[in-house]
């Protein structure tokens, strides 16, 4: 095993057995930058990123820490008609993940996802990850495929007030429904949200996020005035 990679032992959540998977070093995880929609730029592709994923060699279920740990049985049967019965026990995913075997494992994810009903930030999630994967593979067309899935869905779970679980502060998915309206090119629903994280400005703790909402409402105000 390489250096930058340790290894570590996980339960499926559907057919229970364990596995073993591996994660990278954190020392080894070196940031060179980050896009304004949060997306990390690393070094010598030693990324977390590609790692979040768990997929059972046995079933094929691929999940995160963030699905649900406990799964109806009428759910577990429509897995099984739709992955389980057709997956032929494979490994690959638990050994040191490309780019390529990353997109793999979180389309998987994604179909996984949907199959179970998790919830919509986190299938936002992995949609968001797909894009940026498609960004470092310099394949637009997928990237923006991504990005819609995964603004649609944060759209959704904010505005149905779905966001149970969800770890960070109510403002980062204002923000990335802006930032990734924008990328996409939806600016009406971009400034709309961005400028709903400009309200957050008197909370210290929200100082970087909303000077950068602001910033980014600006450029793209002065991007429709140029046209």
């Amino acid at each position: 095993m390489v250096a930058s990679l340790y290894s570590i032992k996980v339960n499926c959540l559907n057919c229970n057995i364990e596995f073993e998977t591996l994660k990278p070093r954190s020392k080894f995880c070196i940031v060179l930058s980050k896009d304004t929609d949060f997306c990390n730029h690393y070094k010598d592709y030693v990324n977390p990123y590609f790692y979040e994923v768990y997929v059972c060699p046995q079933c094929g279920f691929a999940f995160t820490e963030n699905f649900n740990e406990k799964l109806r049985e009428d759910v577990k049967r429509e897995f099984y008609e739709k992955v389980a019965l057709k997956w032929y026990k494979r490994y690959q995913y638990s050994f040191a993940r490309t780019l390529g075997t990353a997109i793999e494992a979180y389309k998987l994810a994604l179909l996984t996802a949907n199959i179970v009903k998790e919830k919509d930030w986190v299938i936002a999630g992995l949609a968001l990850r797909l894009g940026w994967f498609y960004r470092y593979q310099k394949n637009l067309g997928n990237e923006l495929k991504f990005l819609t899935i995964a603004r649609d869905y944060y759209l959704k779970a904010y505005n149905e007030d779905g966001l149970r679980g969800y770890e960070n502060p109510e403002i980062t998915i204002l923000y990335l429904i802006g930032e990734l309206s924008a990328r996409i090119g939806d600016n009406e629903t971009a400034l709309k949200y961005l400028a709903k994280v400009t309200e957050y400005e008197s909370r210290e703790f929200h100082k970087a996020i909303v000077n950068q909402a602001r910033d980014r409402w600006y450029s793209i105000k002065e991007l429709a005035r140029a046209k």
